[in-house]
């Protein structure tokens, strides 16, 4: 069975793809194509649109006790081969993906009435250096064509939200995040990678509205249904 491709042509891209696989060691962790990050038919296929989960407290929007809730809108079910994907993102410094995410996140959706993009903060003690958040609001943002900042920040050293459970993740305050003035009279799309109970999310969108920012969406490449 073939893909319909001739030959010369799929020697030609083998071919190419062994150069920029010596040029730029890498290799799409999906299907295993030379030189890419992430294949174009890999993202597509890890992406699609996901039931919107309600700001407010996480469960399914439209919500029925939160019903003017802004909605979490997901891109994946987190596990399998997304959650690979986004492990090599925060802890195998494949920086690369993140916009990769973004841009293949920005293709579910129409364009939103947004003024700017807000990825929520890196932890205090995070070891990495670099926020994954922000990588893939990059990559919606370039697509969207609308800025990103980096407005809010945590006010305190909170614990990474992997090592704790859904209890207690829900004990996150408002008060944890501090947001900058910047964002008052703004309409605002939040960013992160994965949503488990949508705490975080909620929190941050609550700090941005006492700032006197609209929170519009928050966009997640995956979540945990739940």
């Amino acid at each position: 069975m073939t893909d319909g491709t001739s030959s010369p042509v799929r020697l030609a891209r083998h071919c190419l793809g062994l150069l920029l696989h010596t040029l730029w060691p890498v290799a799409c962790p999906v299907c295993g194509r030379l030189g890419q990050v992430l294949c174009e038919e890999c993202l597509s296929s890890l992406l699609t649109r996901q039931i919107p989960r309600c700001l407010s407290c996480g469960g399914p929007a439209p919500c029925i006790d939160h019903p003017r809730s802004a909605p979490i809108l997901p891109g994946a079910v987190y596990g399998g081969a997304i959650r690979e994907i986004i492990h090599r993102l925060k802890y195998g410094r494949t920086r690369a993906l993140g916009p990769i995410l973004g841009r293949g996140l920005a293709g579910l959706h129409p364009r939103p009435f947004l003024d700017i993009l807000v990825p929520v903060p890196l932890h205090l003690q995070s070891p990495r250096g670099y926020n994954q958040a922000e990588a893939i609001a990059l990559g919606l943002g370039r697509a969207w064509r609308i800025p990103v900042r980096g407005l809010a920040r945590w006010s305190c050293d909170v614990p990474a939200r992997t090592r704790l459970s859904r209890s207690e993740r829900r004990e996150l305050r408002v008060e944890d995040f501090v947001v900058a003035p910047d964002v008052r009279g703004l309409r605002v799309g939040l960013v992160d990678d994965v949503c488990t109970t949508g705490t975080t999310l909620s929190r941050l969108a609550s700090a941005c509205t006492a700032e006197g920012a609209r929170v519009e969406a928050a966009f997640v490449v995956a979540h945990v249904p739940g």
